[in-house]
């Protein structure tokens, strides 16, 4: 029954991903694949604007479907993966009756988790950029993300799907690491926090997680307890902590990795037929954008970028708790 909880809040995640982030992603993917010679926005505020001058609200949310049902895919994927590496990992480590990981064995389950949710993530994040990169005024080769799809595997086959796979790696595996540990660091902080300061408003200077100290302190001191006792300090934190802790790992996670989103974009938004392409593999589409560039350039969309991911994945933790709880 588990597993299809973790499914089921986890595409409740993806619905709410895609209907809060969606048009900055938009934005984001059209100022990361424009280059200085073709540019045709100069910042964040006049892409978006004439995004919404030239194609309406319906351009903001370009490529929508392909991300919608993607999304759902890709946050169900992402949540069960993740519940079954950190499973793999308490037996690789001995941990019993489901106790809790310290951040080294998270980061750990994390990683393994986004190599398998790699294989779900790639083909919908193709396809997206695809549409995205359409602009208005000019004929598009794709008619929508089903259209796109089909042509795709048509002339390239499944494998066509998978183009930019290897810089997707770059920026997915990482990125995805750091967004479950500083999530599950950030609810442990925000727990522990909570927890001393309701104690100490009862006079009790007793307590297990000591006040004075500080709070990755005090996360270390409740993770070295919880391994001496064998006892887990299980946290079920309200909605609003999940919202704070969501948006920190969003932004925390896409700083990491950004400039291999702006790569992998590029890679994604290049021709889908090889003989056609602008860059040959990943490392010369990285030499060709501080060639031509310079170090701004690894850091185009920034902006937008973070905009969306403190919102975006601040619903989808806050939907996820919320959703694995209403089917308790």
């Amino acid at each position: 029954m588990e597993p299809i909880k973790e499914i089921g809040a986890g595409t409740a995640a993806g619905i709410a991903q895609v209907a809060v982030g969606h048009p900055f992603d938009t934005v984001k993917v059209r100022l990361q694949t424009q280059t200085s010679a073709d540019g045709v926005f100069k910042g964040t505020l006049d892409c978006a604007v004439k995004t919404f001058r030239y194609e309406g609200v319906s351009g903001l949310y370009k490529g929508a479907w392909s991300p919608l049902i993607g999304a759902m895919f890709q946050n169900a994927a992402g949540f069960f993966f993740f519940a079954w590496s950190k499973d793999i990992v308490r037996y690789a480590y001995g941990i019993q009756n489901r106790g809790n990981l310290d951040r080294k064995q998270t980061f750990l389950a994390a990683g393994i988790s986004a190599v398998m949710a790699l294989f779900v993530e790639t083909p919908v994040d193709l396809l997206k950029v695809k549409m995205q990169v359409q602009l208005y005024g000019k004929q598009g080769e794709y008619r929508n993300v089903f259209h796109a799809g089909y042509k795709i595997v048509q002339n390239r086959g499944i494998l066509g799907l998978y183009q930019g796979f290897v810089s997707n790696g770059w920026r997915f595996v990482p990125g995805r690491a750091v967004y479950f540990t500083a999530y599950d660091s950030a609810i442990l902080y925000l727990s522990s926090s909570a927890h001393t300061d309701s104690r100490s408003s009862m006079g009790n200077t007793n307590t297990i997680l000591d006040s004075s100290t500080s709070g990755s302190a005090r996360i270390e001191e409740r993770e070295a307890l919880e391994r001496e006792s064998g006892v887990t300090q299980t946290v079920r934190p309200p909605l609003y902590h999940c919202f704070i802790a969501g948006g920190w790992a969003g932004g925390v996670a896409w700083l990491s990795t950004y400039p291999f989103d702006v790569i992998r974009n590029r890679m994604q938004g290049d021709a889908a037929d090889p003989a056609k392409r602008r860059y040959r593999h990943m490392w010369h589409c990285a030499h060709e954008i501080w060639l031509r560039e310079g170090f701004h350039g690894f850091f185009k969309g920034l902006t937008i970028c973070m905009f969306r991911a403190i919102p975006v994945n601040a619903c989808i933790f806050t939907t996820y708790t919320a959703a694995m709880r209403a089917m308790e």
